[in-house]
């Protein structure tokens, strides 16, 4: 348990050392988890110019955070922000993202189907336990507050993707 506890406190120094500021919204702490978890995922398709981050909310949350610090590195790659428009795009989505990061509003503008459309090899992330339980892979659930990582297992073992012991350490498997 105290390994763990160490574990856990050296990813949080990681996370806000990364921004170089204190996180105090929990915008700001979801902006750097992902971020973070990019370093600790393997990708089986080519990475190529960069990590591509993409988000549908521009104004708000993590993809306006993260666009203003563009000089963020990822796996030795700067990353890529892609702010997209059409949700409905998924054609577009499985060859420009390597992260498709989805808030509470825009995953609700989504039909039950459209998870199965993205490319298994994306890491989708939500911010609740019903995107969990309907295929998502990866959800940031706020918790009093705190941010906790929730992990799909089943949509983990289904993909070719790989995450790394230390953040796999870190999340609550769903279902357990």
């Amino acid at each position: 348990m105290r390994g763990y506890k160490m574990k856990l406190a050296l990813f949080a120094f990681l996370i806000l050392a990364s921004f170089n500021c204190t996180a105090k919204t929990i915008e700001q702490v979801r902006s750097a988890f992902i971020f973070q978890m990019s370093k600790f995922i393997e990708f089986s398709k080519p990475i190529g110019d960069g990590v591509s981050f993409c988000f549908f909310d521009k104004d708000n949350g993590p993809a306006q955070l993260l666009s203003n610090h563009s000089n963020l590195i990822s796996q030795g790659k700067p990353i890529i922000v892609h702010l997209l428009e059409k949700i409905s795009a998924t054609a577009e989505l499985n060859q420009q993202c390597n992260i498709i990061y989805l808030d509470e509003l825009s995953y609700s503008k989504v039909d039950a189907d459209w998870l199965t459309k993205i490319d298994s090899n994306i890491v989708i992330i939500g911010e609740d336990i019903r995107f969990i339980e309907q295929g998502g892979l990866a959800a940031l659930i706020k918790e009093g507050n705190k941010i906790k990582l929730y992990i799909n297992k089943e949509k983990l073992n289904n993909s070719d993707l790989k995450i790394g012991s230390r953040l796999l350490a870190l999340a609550k498997f769903y279902p357990e």
